[in-house]
């Protein structure tokens, strides 16, 4: 019986992975509107119907797909910032600017997490916050590295701030030439900052209160 049993947990793990893979490249390939249960069923090996078995929704399945999107991304996050090498806060800015700016499509999910929450499951719902939030672990362990003069309250409060400000990027990187052109008056005739220069000084302003180790060893050496 067990045996049957781990047949079926890794059938049902095959065929939801299934499904993400194939909704993943329609997303990719032409937007969230070709991702459907009609369009998936076309792309792999069993029903329409039978995708109704993993998932209700076409939201549960997008926010699977973020799930697995944001673990990858902080994956990536921790492999950038070397326990054993500091950096300035500028280099800590830049390099997670360059990373976030990478991953658009993550960040067009991230920016529709609460709606697709809303036609989602509780499991859906509590699996995706618990992939979310890992984000403190992984930002306060750097932080915590980089810069240990500060307390932890500082560095969740980058956590939590960080989180809020990843959703709200996505629109900053799809404004049209008329969107662009009626910001700029709008602002007085100035020019529009580059998304990418729009992100570094928000996560500078961010990080502008921590002490980062690498920054007093620039300066140490710059006056020796």
């Amino acid at each position: 019986m067990s045996f049957q049993r781990a047949r079926k947990a890794e059938q049902i793990q095959e065929r939801r992975q299934e499904i993400l893979d194939a909704a993943w490249d329609l997303f990719v390939e032409g937007g969230l509107e070709m991702v459907t249960f009609s369009t998936i069923a076309k792309r792999i090996s069993f029903t329409r119907q039978t995708i109704y078995t993993y998932y209700r929704s076409r939201e549960e399945v997008l926010l699977d797909l973020l799930g697995i999107h944001v673990e990858k991304f902080y994956d990536y996050v921790r492999h950038m910032f070397p326990k054993d090498k500091y950096i300035t806060q500028h280099e800590f800015c830049q390099r997670l600017t360059t990373h976030v700016l990478t991953h658009k499509k993550m960040l067009l999910l991230f920016s529709l997490h609460i709606t697709l929450e809303q036609n989602s499951r509780y499991e859906n719902i509590l699996e995706f916050k618990r992939i979310m939030y890992e984000a403190f672990p992984t930002f306060c362990d750097i932080l915590r590295g980089q810069c240990p003069e500060e307390k932890d309250e500082a560095f969740c409060h980058f956590c939590i701030t960080i989180m809020i400000y990843i959703g709200s990027i996505y629109p900053l990187m799809d404004q049209n030439p008329l969107q662009l052109k009626a910001l700029s008056e709008a602002m007085g005739g100035l020019e529009v900052p580059s998304v990418e220069e729009t992100v570094m000084s928000s996560l500078l302003l961010m990080t502008a209160s921590f002490r980062f180790v690498g920054d007093a060893l620039a300066g140490a050496s710059e006056q020796n």
